[in-house]
This record gives structure tokens, C-alpha cells and sequence, in this order.
């Protein structure tokens, strides 16, 4: 009745005034409501689903306010008018935008809006670090509201349309387009959670029970066996490793093969991979250190100490592929990413110098073998070389980046549940230490 009373009338309504009209409004200072408070974002704030349906079939709505840093003249009028007015009816607005009632009822896609909104927030709670209580505070209600709508699948069929669903956001479509192997289910939600830093809907039991049973895939048994089984199977994993990934070259359909398609042997065989690189780097600095009569001169060949670089290939190679999969704002949202390019630019540096030190040195000694030039690149003792030999600095390079390769080691940590807290807790000490 009181709604059909106002359509009667004419007059404008409070609710769908512009921003700028209901702030400059002295008539409301003296209400009990605070400002930016109207009908609509009130009863989104109880929770009132009927009257907020009731308003938005009356043309009802919520105005999205302008950014903290937007300069147009409204926010500017507003900021000059009354700055805390200004910032309280931003607060007020958004505890309408953020609340349950209006995200079920206002939105398409109820979990992509929350997912969005608290991204935003967050933001938000930076930009205006006074009222970041009051943010902190929608954000978590952000976040709880799609835990909520996770919680209530009530089958496994429900859990792979919900976390598999793609929807017409470009985030989305994109997360869609990157592919993974044959029978792994998408989880395109999922995976925009993790990139919208939704952690507690990540942590969720089902979204965990999908990834453990993706994780182990056909080897139901590997989820129950106890550690020191896993441990057998690691160490025969990486002693057969050559064995093994020959005959998935050879026969990747075969039964072999498809096992080793698994997520958790794949890590394995990576994992041992990565291990035996690090293997022949140290192999090679021991041959280094005690034929040291050879290695300090120009007198060695290339590939006695460039066994290595097959892995360096096989590594560049990866990191191409990913970068072409993921896209190049998503690979570069992953820090390890910046070490791992780091690590692999310094490899190919330092093989490249020392390709052009032989390189020179047989082109010059071919066209005048009693050159001082020749007999640099070739003959010549440690001490007399240049402060900026191209020896040198492959040397530093090389010792430098086998250093990094060792530390890379850390991403075999986060798939043990005790390690990989542990871990994520030095990393924080650590940033904590360097501020």
C-alpha cells in the first residue's frame, strides 16, 4: 500500500534519487538512518528478501558508487561537501551490495558477483584504511556467502556442475580455453576462486574432496597407504624415471602410460626429474674441483660440464607451454614463475658465453694462428685473462644460478600438508624480516 501510495504521487522517491541528490539532501541529516541508508539497501541489510524483490519490481536499485580515486565532479562536489558523509554512504551502499539478499536476488551468477565484490572490497579496505573494520567485515561476508552456496550441493552430480560451470564473464571464458589432459574435469570456478583469492571456498570440503580424487585419480589406494609406501614408490619412481618416461614416449596409451598420467605420478616423475638435475649439477662442481688443472684454463670442451643444459632445455621448453596455456597474466600472477625465468635466462647466459669463448677462439686461430687474440682464447693462463672475460662471467653466472636450482626445490614442499604450512609461515617471517 505504502508503495502504490508513492507511485501515485509522482514525487521522486529517496531510493532511486542519484547519489548526488540524496547526499546533498539536508532533509536527511536529521533521520535516524544513516547516510547513504535507503529502503533497499536497508532491507538488504536484514536479509528482507520479499520487500527487496517488492522494491526491485518497482524499479528499485542500488547504484554501484564511482572509485575511491575517481576526480568527476560529483565525487569531488562530495568530498568538498562533507568527507565523512561521503565515506559513510560508500560503507552503507556497499553493505547493501554485499548483503545475501541482494546478491541472490540482484545477480545472475550470485557466486561469480561475491567472488568480484569481495575482490573489490578488499581493495577497498586498502584504499580507505580507516574504515577497514567495516570492509574487513563485507568482505568475510562475501566470502561466507559462497561457502554457503558451495555447501548446499547435495550430490557429487551438483558439486561438478557448480565447480565446472562457466559462465559469460571473460575471466571465466579464459580460465575455460586453458585446457587440461584428457578426463580431468575443467573446474573453471574453481580455479577462478583461486584467482579471486577466495580462500575459504578453495578450503572447502568438497572442493577438496574433488581435488584429492582428481589428485590420485584411478589409484584409489594411493589416499589410504601409509607413508613409508609412498615413500617406496617415490624412490622406485626415481630410479626408473629414464625408464619410465621413455615408455611413455614411446606408448603414451598404453597401460603404462595412462598411469603415468595421473596428477600424483606426474608430480612424482617431475619431482625426481628436478632431483636428478640437481644431481649432475653437483656431480659436475665435484669433477670441477678436482680436475681443477683442467677446468681453470681454456682446455676443456663444451659438453664436459654442459650435461645439464638438457634439463635447462627441457625446463625452457615448459615454461613456453605454460605461458602459451595459461596466458601471460596469469603465468606472471605466480612468483615462483619470476624465479624460474630468472634461473633459465642465467643457464642459457652463461652456456652462450662459453660458446662464444670457443667459438672465438677456433674462428681466430683458422684465419691467423700466431694472433695475440688467438693465443688469448686459447692458451692463455687465468691470470692474464681480462677482469671481464666472457669466461668469468659465465662461471659467476653458472655458480649464481645453481644456487637458485637448490631453492627451487621448496615447490616439492607444499604437497605434504605439515611442510607446506610450514613453509608459507617462514615465507611470511621472512617478509616480515626484510620490512
Amino acid at each position: 500500500m505504502l508503495l502504490d501510495r508513492l507511485d501515485q504521487e509522482k514525487g521522486l522517491k529517496m531510493d532511486i534519487k542519484s547519489f548526488s541528490m540524496a547526499f546533498f539532501d539536508n532533509s536527511i541529516d536529521n533521520s535516524r538512518f544513516a547516510p547513504g541508508v535507503t529502503p533497499l539497501t536497508l532491507a538488504c541489510e536484514k536479509d528482507l528478501y520479499e520487500i527487496v524483490e517488492m522494491l526491485m519490481k518497482k524499479g528499485h536499485m542500488i547504484t554501484t558508487p564511482h572509485k575511491i580515486s575517481c576526480a568527476c565532479l560529483e565525487c569531488s562536489n562530495g568530498r568538498k561537501y562533507d568527507l565523512l558523509k561521503f565515506s559513510l554512504s560508500r560503507i552503507n551502499t556497499y553493505k547493501g551490495i554485499a548483503s545475501r539478499a541482494y546478491l541472490s536476488i540482484a545477480s545472475e551468477d550470485a557466486m561469480l558477483r561475491a567472488f568480484k565484490l569481495s575482490r573489490e572490497i578488499k581493495r577497498l579496505s586498502r584504499k580507505e584504511p580507516e574504515f577497514k573494520p567495516e570492509y574487513l567485515s563485507l568482505e568475510d561476508l562475501c566470502q561466507e556467502f559462497a561457502v554457503e552456496l558451495l555447501g548446499m550441493c547435495r550430490n557429487q552430480s551438483e558439486v561438478t556442475a557448480v565447480l565446472n560451470d562457466c559462465g559469460d564473464d571473460s575471466d571465466e571464458e579464459e580460465l575455460d580455453n586453458q585446457a587440461f589432459e584428457e578426463g580431468i574435469p575443467n573446474l573453471a570456478r574453481l580455479r577462478l576462486a583461486v584467482h579471486h583469492n577466495q580462500k575459504r571456498f578453495v578450503a572447502h570440503p568438497i572442493c577438496q574432496q574433488v581435488l584429492s580424487s582428481i589428485w590420485s585419480g584411478k589409484l584409489s589406494g594411493w589416499r589410504g597407504s601409509n607413508t613409508i609406501w609412498k615413500l617406496f614408490i617415490a624412490c622406485a619412481i626415481f630410479f626408473t624415471m629414464p625408464f619410465l618416461c621413455l615408455i611413455y614416449w614411446l606408448a603414451p596409451k598404453s597401460k603404462v602410460g595412462k598411469i603415468l598420467k595421473i596428477p600424483v605420478i606426474k608430480f612424482l616423475l617431475h619431482s625426481a626429474s628436478y632431483l636428478w638435475f640437481l644431481v649432475f649439477l653437483l656431480v659436475e662442481s665435484l669433477i670441477m674441483e678436482r680436475r681443477h688443472d683442467i677446468y681453470e684454463g681454456r682446455h676443456q670442451a663444451i659438453w664436459q660440464n654442459s650435461l645439464h643444459m638438457i634439463w635447462v632445455a627441457g625446463f625452457l621448453w615448459h615454461e613456453c607451454k605454460e605461458v602459451w596455456i595459461e596466458g601471460l597474466r596469469s603465468y606472471f600472477l605466480d612468483w615462483w614463475n619470476f624465479l624460474d625465468i630468472v634461473t633459465i635466462s642465467m643457464y642459457l647466459a652463461s652456456f652462450s658465453l662459453r660458446i662464444l669463448v670457443s667459438v672465438k677462439g677456433q674462428l681466430t686461430c683458422n684465419d691467423d694462428p700466431n694472433s695475440d687474440i688467438c693465443y688469448y682464447y686459447t692458451k692463455a693462463e687465468r691470470p692474464d685473462w681480462n677482469t671481464e672475460d666472457p669466461q668469468f662471467i659465465a662461471e659467476v653466472l653458472f655458480a649464481v644460478t645453481s644456487m637458485l636450482s637448490f631453492t627451487r626445490l621448496a615447490y616439492i614442499l607444499p604437497a605434504h600438508e605439515t611442510l607446506g604450512t610450514l613453509q608459507i609461515s617462514i615465507g611470511k617471517m621472512i617478509d616480515d624480516m626484510i620490512r
